[in-house]
């Protein structure tokens, strides 16, 4: 099942994570996270809901810092033009 390994090593870099500062975010072993995401090791369904929620609440974290700084950077503008 290659496309769970590669699906987490992308998400997790599309959120800013290294290999080792995500690992130890969400308490397993870099080299386990290395082995899941060449999908050489099988996690059980506790460490994938693990990853599935960090990952799920960095990138709905980034999507609320992104809609509030469009949010300010839209009333600037608004400001400035009156």
């Amino acid at each position: 099942m290659k496309a769970r390994g590669d699906t987490i090593r992308r998400s997790r870099e599309e959120s800013g994570f290294g290999l080792t500062e995500f690992a130890t975010r969400i308490g397993i072993s870099a080299s386990y996270l290395s082995r899941i995401e060449r999908d050489k090791a099988n996690p059980s369904p506790g460490v994938v809901r693990l990853i599935a929620e960090s990952l799920r609440s960095e990138q709905g974290a980034r999507a609320a810092i992104a809609e509030i700084t469009e949010r300010e950077t839209e009333g600037s503008d608004d400001e400035t033009s009156g």
